[in-house]
């Protein structure tokens, strides 16, 4: 599934909320930096996609995100509507990562405890994430091409050379 495009029903939102949500967006640019940081680095692929989903749920208040590859369980609809209403949750948001119409890397879905469409602070943090995440996935998958150090230099990267 490629499109991005929530399925849910929208409600209003207040004034108060969009504050609110301005506040914590700041939060995330700052935590952005940190995951940056990871994806550089070179850190474990599901620690830094986890993070990405802490951030996006902390950042818009109520969602459930998981990020998950391409090489893992059949994404379409009936099957995202089914597993979120195992749990008694609406979906909030789910496309693929990346949103353009390349191959998916993955795919991101958001579930919710209302039945609701993401605002335009909320799309945009959305993207962010979205973008975020095709780095940190293309990044590991060139990694796997590379060899990985042995020897002495791998010592240094995981710990003391033993005698």
């Amino acid at each position: 599934m490629s499109e991005n495009r929530p399925f849910a029903r929208s409600t209003p939102n207040s004034p108060l909320s969009c504050r609110r949500f301005s506040r914590r967006k700041e939060t995330l640019l700052r935590g952005e930096n940190g995951i940056l940081e990871l994806i550089s680095t070179g850190a474990p692929l599901f620690g830094v996609l986890n993070r990405l989903c802490g951030a996006i749920d902390f950042q818009i208040a109520n969602p459930v995100s998981v990020i998950s590859l391409a090489d893992d369980q059949a994404h379409d609809l009936p099957t995202i509507r089914e597993r979120a209403a195992r749990f008694g949750l609406h979906v909030f948001w789910s496309a693929s990562i990346p949103l353009r119409d390349e191959a998916p890397l993955g795919w991101l879905e958001m579930y919710s405890c209302v039945s609701r469409n993401p605002v335009l602070l909320e799309l945009q943090l959305i993207e962010r994430v979205t973008h975020l995440a095709v780095l940190a996935i293309q990044l590991h998958n060139r990694g796997e091409d590379r060899p990985r150090p042995t020897g002495k230099i791998r010592s240094v990267l995981t710990g003391p050379i033993s005698a």
